[in-house]
């Protein structure tokens, strides 16, 4: 059996880990001392302790911002969720001890879910819950997975993204990547062979700032794709009234079509695009709120009924 370590900090190990689970998360010692109400020498000195205890180095010492090494990722991606849930504790016994249930929810989504897919959540939700409130807020990734962190809103619920160890991602519904394009128009009955007869139509799409399928930009600029009309912000809504009317084209995805979009061709690019797949975000380790409990339950029961959806 394998030799467990000999730790010698076993009364400090708490603070050993809060110390350096708080210079993790903020890249900085200064920091850490600071939310911790500590010195930065003692900060410090329960790193150092930690790393001496394990026999490993947790922190590249010469870089700025501080930075973690291989060892300190691993060692984070663990203490992280124990440390959120350990400060959500008392939190959570206060609501139980006072029989609070908060009924309103706080969540971040994305700008095309919130067209297409919260509108049907919510009627659902509020049917079994009408006392409720939610509060949707249209914003940026980056903007709502700090917001997470700092407990500001409950849930988040965007197109897959990169992973931080402060999230934790629950997979929940995926759509394909479709080429829509008017019944009339002259490729509407063509399959596309390949990415390079995209060369061939007037394609139309919103600010490349909202794209959200992955590689359509790197796609863009491989075969040097061009359309006679272009949007500055827009929605995909807008894009589907456009090939309606006209000879344009458009890349979007199953979210979008409902029954009013019987006279589009439609063409699956799933061969050459990924799904796109929706997550829920929320705090790793948080307790979460039964009405944030109760959301996500609506969701994954939208997702197994959702006529175009993939997953």
């Amino acid at each position: 059996m394998e030799k467990l370590h000999n730790f010698s900090y076993k009364k400090n190990r708490m603070q050993q880990i809060k110390g350096f689970y708080y210079a993790a998360r903020f890249r900085s010692i200064s920091e850490a001392a600071k939310i911790m109400n500590l010195t930065q020498s003692t900060v410090t000195l329960q790193i150092q302790s930690l790393e001496r205890d394990l026999n490993l180095q947790l922190f590249n010492r010469n870089s700025k911002p501080l930075s973690l090494t291989d060892d300190g990722v691993d060692f984070y991606k663990i203490a992280c969720p124990l440390m959120q849930e350990f400060e959500s504790v008392v939190d959570k016994f206060l609501k139980e001890r006072n029989h609070i249930e908060e009924k309103t929810i706080n969540i971040a989504v994305h700008h095309i879910a919130i067209s297409y897919l919260m509108p049907k959540i919510v009627a659902s939700f509020k049917k079994l819950y009408p006392e409720s409130k939610i509060v949707i807020k249209n914003i940026s990734l980056d903007d709502a997975t700090q917001r997470i962190k700092d407990n500001q809103i409950d849930l988040a619920f965007y197109p897959e993204s990169k992973h931080d160890p402060e999230i934790k991602y629950v997979d929940a519904i995926s759509y394909d990547p479709i080429l829509i394009m008017s019944k009339s128009h002259y490729f509407a009955k063509r399959e596309i062979e390949s990415l390079s007869d995209l060369k061939k139509l007037d394609l139309i799409r919103i600010d490349r700032n909202l794209i959200t399928l992955p590689l359509f930009e790197e796609v863009v600029k491989k075969y040097n794709l061009k359309g006679s009309v272009e949007f500055e912000n827009g929605n995909w809504e807008m894009l589907k009234h456009f090939v309606k009317e006209n000879d344009f084209v458009a890349l979007v995805s199953t979210i979008c079509l409902d029954e009013s979009d019987k006279n589009l061709a439609v063409k699956n690019l799933s061969n050459f695009f990924p799904k796109m797949n929706y997550s829920m975000m929320h705090k790793n380790g948080m307790i979460l709120k039964k009405i944030t409990q109760d959301f996500i339950a609506t969701i994954d029961e939208f997702a197994k009924k959702s006529k175009y959806s993939t997953s």
